[in-house]
């Protein structure tokens, strides 16, 4: 493996490829060709992209002032929502409805078709209702006339705007401008009525909508077609139906807050009405106008009534204590005044009593005595005035025990009346916060309603167009450049490949470098070259690189046959059958002779014979080394073959003779040795035609006798795991003085390998038959080409 590594040649690895260079330059043509026309009729895909940001709308809605709770929460916008809406099939089937993409046109060329979107010179009108019409699926062909349309393979010409009953699906052809059908008469169309389901889902998965960038609001739109302004309105019309879409959401959902408003109004209006007539019972039924002002009334009272009281209960004692007074007094005496009886009778009387005592003290005093009558007359007078004033007294004290008696009755009635102020309190509290919920909720759905009326007649749009649908100018597929420069990798990395597998599992010999990396220890002495003449056999004297080929095999043997005095015994053999042993053996005796050297040829191949054919002599005049092994009365002389009239062939023949049925046990009978030893006397050289190795066990029974073993493989043919059996024999010393020839070099160039080119047999002669050879003018071109990429 290192040894490989180590003879790597780089130079020579590129020629073998190149040898084939117009294998190449045929697949690179033919690629490029290929790849120019596939271009000219693939349909073309463009993409047409669009941005829009998507608007928040849940804070944008017009809302009244108010410090109340909304009972509408707000949620804010999931975007990754709204993709999943925009692909939906809701939205994609309205937009495949608002532009009929269930139905298709395309103009029907020679080689393709191309679908026309507006240019389309006509319109379809399918007669079947749109539900019915949505799982149908049909395509026809029409051809236009002047005066309307034929279907393909029917004669029958249809009038524009008559329904068709003959299509799978009726339908009416209109055209739009009559002026163009002298233009477009004669014309073929194509007609596709597609199921609506699979248009949806076709255009969902090839629709990509993404962010521009993380955390941003603005989503890219993007489409591909074959049709530029098909699918630039495909994005447009989405983007549309996606915004009215939102718009009516919220529309939807303002008209539905309207309705719940109108229709709650119904039963607070009713409830509020029910607490409202509670509440008035209840203070009629209590006696209640307004709790707090009532129960200041009452507790105003209930004062008013306690000091009267009090006021009756004073009055009663000190009408008592007038009455002990009077009770107690020893005769006329004076009286208390002023103590607080709230009587002006009594106190007038008390004051009118003590006045007449004074005055009848004053009497007595001033001289006059009881018996005086002014006396008498004042104690007479003052007698009546205390009995009245016992009597005044008396009846003022019972009025004033009853006027108690009714102040407490009174005080009872107020104390029971204060003492269910807060019962009743807490039942017009609890009426009246009924009352306050439903006119607050009164109230907040009254503003809701104002609010979502206000929204109706005002929706915000769902998006922003950032960027509306815009269309590549040039098509995204095919990549002409990358078409073009794979086509041209393809063409040249095709027959490299090819040539390279072929490489990999060639196991063969192609050149004497598989022969040295394989039998390192046996030279290779000669490379006969490859030719392509039917004459393989060389002329005497001659100049070819076949004959200098054998010249060079001639010089070599001498460095690998050891010097006798005697003529010397060069074996020519092979692996197997077809590796050119004969052809190097009748080659390598002319090439001997022309030296002036006495040669032989000898046949020993006794199983398989083909020096005759070589000389085309006929097999069954031929005697041979066979007569010599097997009859002992036969002498050398008469087995040689005699001189033919050929000027070429300057040497001795031994056919091989008639083919016997034990060629191994004649070989071994000792005569074939005999026969070697004595013409060794009388030649310089001798050349045996051997028997392959491989195949039989001749060869191997007198490879003792050789002085030298030329052993014949051939280029493209011999395999190299037939080199293993060279080497084994090698390793056994079954055969010594061995040397490699390499037959047939050249013969496929594709090792980039060549005899003109590696050994440039010139040397001053037959220079112009060199020059004008195919491996010389390959030659020549390969070094222009190194010298231009040096």
């Amino acid at each position: 493996m290192e040894s490989r590594k180590n003879n790597f040649n780089i130079k020579q690895e590129i020629l073998k490829y190149l040898s084939y260079w117009k294998w190449i330059v045929l697949s690179v043509v033919l690629t490029m060709t290929a790849s120019f026309f596939y271009l000219r009729y693939a349909n073309d895909v463009y993409q047409t992209s669009a941005k829009i940001k998507i608007l928040d709308n849940t804070n944008t809605a017009f809302k009244l002032p108010s410090d109340n709770v909304s009972i509408f929460g707000n949620t804010e916008t999931s975007k990754g929502n709204e993709i999943v809406i925009m692909k939906s099939s809701r939205i994609i089937g309205a937009v495949v409805d608002s532009l009929n993409l269930t139905t298709e046109i395309y103009g029907v060329g020679r080689i393709k078709s191309v679908e026309l979107w507006k240019n389309a010179p006509f319109r379809v009108i399918w007669a079947k209702e749109k539900d019915s019409l949505s799982n149908q699926q049909t395509s026809f062909q029409i051809v236009l006339t002047k005066k309307g349309y034929k279907l393909n393979g029917n004669n029958k010409e249809y009038k524009f705007g008559e329904t068709n009953f003959n299509t799978a699906v009726p339908c009416k052809i209109i055209i739009k401008k009559t002026a163009f059908l002298n233009k477009v008469a004669g014309s073929a169309y194509q007609i596709n009525l597609k199921p609506r389901k699979n248009v949806v889902q076709s255009i969902s998965n090839s629709i990509t909508i993404d962010y521009v960038v993380k955390q941003s609001d603005i989503l890219s739109l993007t489409l591909n077609g074959f049709n530029q302004e098909k699918i630039n309105d495909i994005i447009n019309t989405l983007i549309e139906v996606f915004n009215q879409d939102g718009i009516q959401d919220r529309q939807l959902v303002s008209k539905k807050t309207i309705e719940f408003v109108d229709d709650r109004f119904k039963f607070l209006f009713n409830e509020l009405d029910v607490i409202e007539t509670s509440k008035a019972n209840f203070k009629k039924d209590k006696e209640l106008s307004f709790v707090e002002a009532d129960a200041s009334v009452l507790m105003q009272n209930n004062y008013e009534s306690k000091s009267k009281l009090e006021t009756a209960n004073t009055q009663i004692a000190l009408a008592e204590l007038m009455t002990n007074a009077l009770n107690t007094s020893k005769g006329l005496e004076l009286l208390p005044s002023n103590i607080g009886i709230d009587n002006g009778e009594v106190n007038g009387l008390v004051a009118n009593y003590n006045e007449e005592i004074l005055k009848r003290n004053k009497l007595m005093l001033s001289g006059g005595g009881e018996s005086n009558p002014m006396v008498k007359e004042t104690a007479t007078l003052a007698l009546q005035i205390k009995n009245n004033i016992k009597a005044s007294i008396i009846g003022y004290k019972r009025v004033l025990e009853f006027n108690r008696n009714e102040l407490n009755k009174i005080n009872n009635l107020d104390r029971e009346k204060y003492s269910k102020v807060p019962y009743n309190e807490k039942g017009v509290r609890s009426i009246e916060r009924q009352q306050s919920i439903k006119e607050s909720l009164y109230i907040l759905l009254l503003q809701k309603r104002e609010e979502a009326a206000i929204n109706l007649a005002i929706t915000n749009p769902s998006i922003k167009v950032v960027d509306y649908a815009i269309f590549s100018a040039a098509p995204i597929y095919p990549e002409r450049k990358v078409i073009f420069i794979t086509a041209l990798l393809l063409g040249i990395l095709l027959p490299i490949g090819v040539l390279y597998f072929y490489y990999l599992f060639d196991n063969k010999i192609n050149n004497k470098e598989d022969l040295e990396a394989l039998l390192p220890d046996v030279p290779v002495i000669a490379e006969i070259p490859f030719i392509e003449t039917d004459s393989k056999m060389i002329q005497f004297l001659d100049r070819s690189i076949l004959s200098e080929s054998f010249r060079i095999l001639r010089n070599n043997i001498n460095y690998i046959t050891p010097i006798t005095n005697r003529g010397s015994i060069i074996f020519v053999t092979s692996t197997i059958k077809g590796e050119g042993k004969t052809f190097v053996s009748l080659n390598l005796a002319i090439t001997l002779s022309t030296l002036g050297k006495k040669v032989i040829l000898v046949g020993a191949d006794l199983r398989n014979p083909q020096l005759h054919r070589k000389l085309n002599i006929e097999r069954p005049d031929l005697k041979g080394v066979t007569n010599y092994l097997y009859d002992v009365n036969v002498k050398i002389d008469d087995v040689k073959a005699e001189h033919f009239n050929d000027s070429n062939l300057n040497f001795d023949i031994i056919f091989s003779g008639i083919i016997p049925p034990n060629p191994a046990e004649l070989l071994s009978n000792g005569r074939f040795e005999l026969l070697l030893n004595e013409i060794k006397n009388d030649y310089d050289y001798i050349i045996v035609d051997t028997a392959p190795t491989l195949l039989v066990a001749d060869t191997t029974l007198i490879t003792h006798l050789a002085d030298t073993v030329l052993y014949v493989t051939r280029a493209n043919f011999t395999e190299k795991k037939l080199l293993k059996f060279i080497s084994n024999l090698k390793n056994l010393n079954s055969i010594k003085n061995m040397g490699i020839i390499l037959n047939n070099v050249g013969q496929n160039k594709g090792y980039g390998y060549s005899y003109s080119y590696n050994y440039g047999y010139g040397y001053g002669y037959d220079n112009e038959t060199i020059k004008k050879s195919v491996g010389y003018k390959t030659k020549k071109w390969y070094q222009n080409l190194f010298k231009k990429s040096i």
